[in-house]
């Protein structure tokens, strides 16, 4: 039996990516905003929606790159923590996403938000002035 560090399924402060195809960067800057005006949490990249680890792509395995890149595209500069972990003989790119003091937006307009569906499963939607 082994331990793994990487949740079972997702939650609100709990989000998982699919890394088989490189997941885009527009993409996943989005999730990242839409965690960090909620309630952060931590996003796993390389992971299925259903938990399986299926590993990241070796575009994402840069942690240091992809912390500068969330930085640089989100207005106020979001401050992640992300790492690579070695979960069941695949890499996981682990970002771990404070809870935003204000509202963050990308660089490119949109403010969103994180919220759980009727069926449990996170989503991320737009965040409204209202």
């Amino acid at each position: 039996m082994t331990l793994t560090t990487i949740p079972n399924k997702e939650t609100l402060d709990v989000e998982f990516k699919s890394d088989l195809k490189c997941y885009p960067d527009h993409d996943l800057i989005e999730e990242i905003v839409g965690m960090t005006n909620t309630i952060g949490g931590v996003l796993y990249l390389g992971v299925e929606d259903d938990g399986t680890i299926t590993g990241v792509h070796k575009k994402h395995k840069d942690a240091v790159g992809v912390t500068a890149l969330i930085a640089n595209t989100t207005v106020p500069p979001i401050s992640v923590r992300a790492e690579v972990i070695y979960e069941e003989l695949q890499y996981v790119l682990k970002i771990e996403i404070p809870r935003s003091r204000g509202v963050v937006a990308t660089t490119w307009g949109k403010i969103l938000r994180r919220r759980l569906k009727l069926d449990g499963v996170p989503e991320v939607i737009p965040m409204y002035p209202y």
